[in-house]
């Protein structure tokens, strides 16, 4: 006959902890506090779940232990990658709560002293934007028509109104987080650290103004970074959809131009054929480039062709770099190519922007006819003028091309010159790249070391201005003194004062004499701040300083190079940083240079990283094609006219709308049933054995309920029959320290009893196993076994002929839903 022991102990157990949850939640197994405990015929995750997070934190079980004089090994400290304060959780902010709650909860349930920091990041681009149309939807009015500080007024409403919605869902999920150290990236103490960090690096010789070709947004007016670049690879003709324009612009056709050659040598050619993609920045042509190869073109360098547009003549130039003999030859745009500017470098040649910051024609004299109109307008026009004048010659397919595309406007970008602050990243970069080669910081999974090392060995300087109004002011200053002689000057201040007083310094003894002499009092001094802002990845680039650097005895991070020169007490100012793959070089790689340059130790010992969420076929999530999985609507459940509504309130076009509605139906006719943050929890954790990427399905989230309610109806059996197992929940000395098998005889324990603790005792060393090596999905689908194949499938239905006879066992609440 099976004993009953082992069941008294579940359900002791359960009455002490309240609730068992397979993702990490059960983090009280040695407190005995009374938890809430919901009676239901039926399992029902929003009940279940409903209570338990203020029960948490009214316990203050998310703090980190105070523990005297602890190593390292007592404690765990991770960051919770910033999510922007605009947005709302989506599929990958729930992996990533998943994955490090679990991490967490498991170091605490290990006796260790856990720092879980949140926080959310002030979007420079994302927040701006939405404050931007917002301010015209209600009031007509841009930003600039109330000026800069009257906009960031405006922005912090906005936060303050809005800016707690991305938490509240985060807690929903149950992450463990400690909101007592919670931050945002724009609060007085980052925003000290950014200016102070930024200054130093300026005066270190790190910080940099040149002009550089950059990806340029014209909806935004603003640089953006290449993550925020969408790659649109076409293949022939393609119309795609632009912000500001009533029709569909075409991409991928070569349109085929030609050029007189001035003074054709005889029995040579008459003219060179050009084919571009791109007509509209032919009027910022300065040359032609031919290969010195291509036996079609001998004897052509040095002569010239006439422009067809401009009528002016332009020099036919030899760039092998630059021309490829198969495509032929190539007019050189340098303001708007890179490649064109890099051949305008080597050879000399004038550069002549064509479109300003709006994307339209510059103010030229030799433009007189395009000036103003955009740079589809201009197209439109080119082409038309080229036939008027014979040179066009038609158009044909591209076989490939790809069109750059803003993700934040979607705008196409324009590539543009523009002066910009730029930070040195070569050493910093060795640095970061000799800590994961010798081991001081470790990539999971390792096959992330070659992309490191290859990112980080070719790695450019890093642009880090934008042209937003919201985000960090970048701290240099324009000081001219104007005298007998005008002297300009950049320096990097807290304040115009102290800018003054820098500029000051820089001056030569003769400089100082000279100004000085000056009739009238000296010379004028004037000081301005540049306008730009800093890209958001600086500011996030900083905050293991801000979070977990407390060499200084104040609670501000310390930059200051004498106090970084004391030595660190630790080998890492973190123990582990978890996040996506995609950013692993936006993110971690300049976090990992920037913190280690103040603090002379890694941000982190470890960096794990999680693949992409995709949909079940592989696709990326897009709003557009109706595939987009959110957490709430999952955990909360959603009609399908709840779905397609979010989809309307969207900036989704038309077409776009039509496709992802109508698709939404397809894949799921009868919305999302409500699974609870538990089932999507254990979901994504399972999914991590997806190396490459995770193709979501709520097929797997359904299964992962089903799993809940079998847990759920297990405890619920134990309950209903407390009486046969002599068991008294309602009293259950919750101050009780014994060892939960303490009395235990094993004189008592039948077969399978023994069969079941053999069974426990292995999976637990699989668990913990899988948790030491960062194996979630192991560590899940152990438990997952172990409970649902040898707890409930079989231990349980044993334990019902023990407690009800062989004949009444099939009357008796089954478990196996």
């Amino acid at each position: 006959m099976a004993s009953q022991i082992l069941l008294r102990y579940v359900a002791s157990s359960a009455a002490k902890t309240g609730r068992l949850c397979l993702t990490g939640r059960t983090s009280t197994l040695r407190q005995w506090y009374t938890a809430p405990v919901h009676k239901l015929d039926k399992y029902s995750p929003e009940i279940v779940e409903s209570d338990w997070y203020s029960w948490w934190q009214q316990r203050g079980l998310f703090d980190p232990k105070k523990v005297d004089n602890a190593s390292n090994a007592d404690e765990f400290s991770m960051l919770l990658p910033p999510p922007n304060v605009t947005g709302v959780l989506h599929i990958g902010h729930a992996l990533t709560l998943s994955i490090q709650d679990a991490i967490a909860r498991w170091n605490r349930m290990h006796g260790r002293s856990v720092n879980w920091i949140p926080g959310t990041d002030h979007a420079g681009i994302s927040m701006q934007t939405v404050v931007e149309k917002k301010l015209e939807r209600e009031t007509g009015k841009t930003r600039h028509d109330l000026g800069r500080q009257a906009f960031i007024d405006k922005v912090w409403e906005w936060k303050h109104e809005h800016g707690d919605r991305i938490k509240q869902q985060t807690k929903s999920l149950g992450a463990s987080l400690n909101w007592n150290e919670e931050y945002f990236t724009m609060d007085p103490r980052h925003s000290q650290l950014v200016r102070d960090a930024f200054i130093r690096l300026y005066d270190d010789g790190l910080i940099y103004r040149s002009t550089k070709m950059v990806s340029w947004s014209c909806a935004l007016q603003s640089v953006i970074s290449d993550i925020e670049v969408d790659k649109i690879p076409t293949e022939g003709r393609t119309l795609i959809e632009v912000p500001g324009t009533k029709a569909k612009v075409e991409f991928g056709v070569l349109h085929m131009v030609e050029f007189p050659i001035v003074d054709p040598a005889p029995h040579g050619p008459l003219s060179v054929r050009v084919e571009t993609t791109r007509p509209e920045t032919m009027l910022g042509d300065v040359a032609l480039a031919i290969c010195s190869r291509d036996d079609r073109y001998k004897g052509l360098e040095g002569k010239y062709v006439v422009h067809p547009l401009l009528a002016r003549e332009i020099p036919i130039i030899h760039d092998d770099d630059l021309v490829n003999p198969e495509f032929g030859t190539g007019v050189i745009t340098p303001a708007h190519d890179e490649n064109d500017y890099a051949c305008a470098q080597r050879h000399g040649l004038l550069v002549v922007p064509v479109f300003g910051p709006a994307g339209t024609v510059v103010d030229n004299p030799h433009f007189s006819d395009y000036i103003g109109k955009s740079r589809w307008e201009t197209r439109r026009k080119v082409i038309s003028d080229l036939k008027d004048t014979s040179a066009y010659l038609g158009s044909r397919d591209a076989e490939t091309s790809v069109v750059s595309k803003c993700s934040r406007s979607g705008d196409i970008i324009e590539p543009m010159l523009m002066p910009q602050w730029y930070l040195r990243c070569s050493e910093m970069a060795k640095t970061a790249d000799d800590l994961v080669q010798r081991g001081n910081v470790s990539l999971i999974p390792k096959r992330q070391q070659a992309t490191w090392h290859s990112w980080l060995t070719e790695t450019e300087d890093w642009c880090v201005s934008r042209q937003l109004w919201w985000g960090h002011r970048i701290p240099v200053y324009h000081v001219r003194w104007e005298g007998s002689i005008t002297v300009d000057s950049w320096v990097a201040a807290t304040s115009e004062e102290q800018a003054r007083a820098k500029a000051l310094n820089k001056l030569s003894a003769g400089e100082k004499d000279l100004l000085v002499s000056t009739t009238e009092g000296g010379a004028v001094c004037t000081v301005t701040q540049d306008e730009d802002v800093l890209d958001t990845w600086f500011s996030s680039g900083l905050l293991p300083l801000l979070a977990f650097n407390h060499a200084s005895n104040s609670k501000m991070s310390s930059l200051d190079p004498d106090t970084c020169a004391q030595g660190p007490s630790k080998a890492s100012l973190s123990t582990v940083l978890e996040t996506g793959q995609d950013i692993l070089f936006f993110w971690v790689a300049r976090m990992t240079m920037l913190c280690t340059y103040f603090a002379q130790i890694p941000p982190f010992s470890t960096v794990l990283l999680h693949p992409m969420v995709r949909d079940a076929q592989g696709r990326k999530m897009s709003k557009s094609l109706g595939n987009v999985i959110d957490p709430m609507d999952v955990i909360n459940g959603a009609e399908l006219s709840k779905l397609q509504d979010t989809l309307r309130r969207g900036y989704l076009s038309g077409q776009e709308l039509k496709r992802g509605t109508k698709e939404l139906a397809k894949m799921y006719p009868n919305g999302f049933q409500q699974f609870g943050a538990d089932a999507l929890r254990f979901t994504l954790l399972l999914y991590t054995q997806q190396t490459q990427q995770i193709n979501m399905s709520l097929d797997g989230v359904r299964a992962s309920y089903h799993f809940c309610n079998k847990l759920w109806n297990t405890f619920r059996f134990i309950h209903m029959h407390a009486d046969k197992l002599e068991i008294h929940t309602d009293h259950v000395d919750q101050n009780s320290n014994k060892q939960w098998f303490a009395d235990i005889n094993d004189r008592e324990l039948t077969v399978f009893d023994r069969a079941l603790l053999s069974r426990l005792h292995g999976m637990l060393h699989t668990y913990h196993s899988a948790m030491e090596a960062y194996r979630l999905a192991a560590a899940a689908e152990a438990v997952r076994v172990f409970v649902q194949r040898d707890l409930c499938d079989r231990y349980i239905e044993i334990c019902k002929l023990s407690l009800f006879g062989n004949q009444n066992a099939t009357n008796q609440v089954s478990i196996a839903d």
